[in-house]
């Protein structure tokens, strides 16, 4: 509808015999420059939050992995590959049970909000680019 109203009020800018539409018109775009400028500050901080956050989880995590044994699990598999096919359910529900998987849900979670704060930031910027 935006985009709709925005070539209406193009087209009347051009065939306006008053100052009216002229005054609507940058009174619409002022409204959109703030509006975007606005959005563009405020997922840039999510952004920097995020970004924040996620290094902060992520040597948390790395200190988890570590004390909870994870890798020595991991090398069993490479030591004694018999003892493993063997004992296969009882190794993988210990593989399972050393997973910090709280810190990777937040890790996984900030890494979303950061990727999509970058993208909506770069989409803001070429509908700025554009638009001017």
């Amino acid at each position: 509808m935006d985009k709709n109203l925005s070539k209406l009020f193009k087209q009347v800018y051009n065939y306006s015999e008053s100052r009216l539409s002229d005054d609507i018109w940058r009174a619409i775009q002022a409204k959109e420059a703030r509006s975007l400028k606005i959005q563009s500050l405020l997922y840039s901080f999510v952004g920097i939050l995020s970004l924040g956050g996620f290094v902060f989880i992520a040597i948390s995590l790395k200190q988890q992995f570590a004390s909870s044994g994870f890798f020595e699990y991991v090398s069993l598999i490479f030591s004694d590959g018999g003892l493993i096919a063997l004992y296969w359910k009882e190794y993988l529900l210990s593989l399972v049970d050393s997973l910090p998987i709280a810190s990777l849900g937040a890790l996984l979670f900030l890494l979303c909000s950061m990727l999509v704060s970058i993208r909506k930031v770069i989409q803001q910027l070429k509908g700025k680019l554009l638009f001017n």
